[in-house]
């Protein structure tokens, strides 16, 4: 594929994106997108070889784009044991970061939800997806090598605390983009002097 062909992919799953996040998966249609970009069907579906196949891409994309992954885990596990004792990989400025995203991308964080209530069907074909990606999620974290307090001695205990704290942060966010009067970030530095007080959490955040 050309650079031409790339662009026009991702206009498509731009396009997708922001029609899933309106209507959901069953409200997305192949034509809508395709008006959306200023193509045909057919044209779309050169691209494309299916509604669910671009579904598969517009949650590859979700992924794809996690800047706290890509930027602040990577960033600190590039680092020598020695700079991050200085520097060290802190849960709570790991989530503080993906609030911070989140509220720069609410298309992709209204796609996130919506999809993840219509995934509780078994039939829906991100359903597996879904069901899978927090125990993932959850492996993840907990092998990662964060400065916590010291009750969080098993990779079973730091798996439930990020647990907690996803869900924590995407109850938030569907209040957030239903109710207009809820200011994200305020809400979410609130949340944290719940999730991690002061004085036990000093020096972990």
């Amino acid at each position: 594929m050309g650079t031409r062909g790339e662009e026009r992919l991702r206009e498509i799953i731009t396009a997708a994106t922001e029609v899933v996040a309106e209507r959901g998966y069953y409200g997305m249609t192949i034509q809508e997108v395709a008006d959306r970009v200023g193509i045909t069907q057919a044209g779309l579906l050169k691209y494309v070889k299916n509604k669910n196949g671009l579904l598969t891409l517009v949650l590859q994309r979700y992924d794809e784009t996690n800047k706290a992954d890509r930027d602040y885990i990577s960033s600190r596990l590039s680092l020598t044991a020695e700079q991050r004792e200085q520097t060290p990989l802190l849960m709570p400025e790991y989530y503080r970061i993906i609030a911070r995203y989140n509220q720069e991308r609410p298309k992709l964080a209204q796609l996130y939800l919506v999809l993840r209530a219509e995934a509780i069907d078994p039939n829906h074909p991100a359903h597996d997806y879904y069901a899978h990606r927090g125990e993932r999620m959850r492996a993840k974290i907990s092998a990662l090598p964060w400065k916590l307090p010291p009750e969080y001695d098993t990779p079973y205990k730091i798996g439930r605390l990020s647990m907690c704290i996803g869900s924590a942060m995407e109850g938030l966010q569907m209040r957030w983009l239903g109710e207009p009067n809820i200011d994200y970030l305020a809400s979410w530095a609130e949340y944290e002097d719940i999730l991690f007080p002061l004085p036990h959490w000093e020096g972990y955040r």
